[in-house]
């Protein structure tokens, strides 16, 4: 297969996928890192073969600036593709399995360490932190407008079935204050206060136990404190105190939804299906679905875990 960059300078509106194109027998998440780029009217557009990447290119999102972020937390490695179509030099942020990040006014970032403990789940290859038979610690690393880091806050998680999962999404409360995030299948949305350095109250906390599917996946804030909660087959949007004022049934599409990331039309979100490799957009107010990308890529080539949408 030819790997041809066919990636063009960003434009307002245009929609960006983690797809990595897998080729490997063993590893089920190994492959070449790839990135699709497609015009706000959900027509392709081009791809981007990133560098230094082997596994799954995920959790997607643009800061201030304009630049896309994707993180191959198996290798600890952050790729960053400029608004020009360019990827960045790959920056040390170092030996962390990095999967989320975040930004504030000031132009800080704040990295989410996907990985915890030392029991990966079988036949998938994590990168050890140096020296030790950790995949992580599951903090979050605050770094400066020079990349520098600068701070290490050391937040609680939630345990999940597989024991290996720590910070997997991240947003940014509007106010900046703070930082809410989860545990992808755990049972809990958690907040870190980044103004004081200290855990905050659980946002949401869910009965039941760890083999009941009643899980919290992914999290994302609307413009105006309102918080997207991807859980699972349907998304909730909560209000400030975390209790549901909207759910958006999206079981039809056998939804397993890997990032969930508000439109900056603020009439719209877009879901990524790692399971079914489709992309949805779908209506705020009344849950309809207005388009789809099917990147063709399902289980068992299941590698589309990355959405985000670029706007001047």
């Amino acid at each position: 297969m030819k790997k041809e960059n066919t990636i063009q300078p960003f434009e307002d509106g245009d929609i960006f996928l983690g797809c990595t194109y897998l080729n490997d027998e063993v590893d089920d998440h190994k492959g070449d890192g790839r990135i699709l780029q497609y015009t706000k009217n959900l027509e392709p557009k081009g791809i981007l073969w990133t560098e230094g990447t082997e596994h799954l290119v995920i959790g997607l999102t643009i800061d201030p600036q304009g630049v896309l972020w994707g993180f191959d937390m198996h290798n600890h490695i952050v790729v960053r593709v400029s608004p020009d179509g360019k990827q960045m030099p790959n920056h040390d942020f170092g030996d962390r399995a990095f999967s989320n990040a975040t930004f504030d006014k000031e132009g800080n970032i704040y990295l989410g360490e996907c990985l915890v403990g030392n029991t990966p789940y079988p036949g998938s290859f994590m990168k050890r932190l140096p020296g030790l038979d950790l995949v992580g610690y599951a903090n979050i690393h605050k770094f400066n407008e020079d990349l520098e880091l600068v701070d290490v806050f050391d937040v609680a998680y939630s345990p999940e079935f597989h024991q290996f999962k720590g910070v997997t999404h991240s947003t940014m409360h509007p106010s900046e204050e703070y930082i809410t995030y989860t545990t992808e299948i755990g049972k809990k949305v958690m907040r870190y206060d980044i103004v004081n350095g200290e855990q905050m109250e659980d946002l949401v906390v869910l009965p039941g136990d760890l083999t009941d599917q009643v899980v919290a996946i992914a999290v994302n804030y609307l413009p105006d404190g309102r918080l997207l909660h991807s859980r699972g087959d349907y998304i909730e949007i909560l209000d400030e105190e975390g209790k549901v004022i909207q759910s958006i049934d999206l079981e039809e599409h056998g939804w397993g939804i890997a990032q969930v990331t508000p439109s900056s039309d603020g009439e719209h979100f877009f879901t990524a299906n790692i399971f079914s490799g489709v992309m949805l957009k779908v209506r705020l107010d009344d849950g309809e679905v207005v388009g789809s990308i099917d990147t063709g890529f399902a289980v068992p080539k299941r590698s589309f875990a990355g959405v985000a949408e670029y706007s001047l």
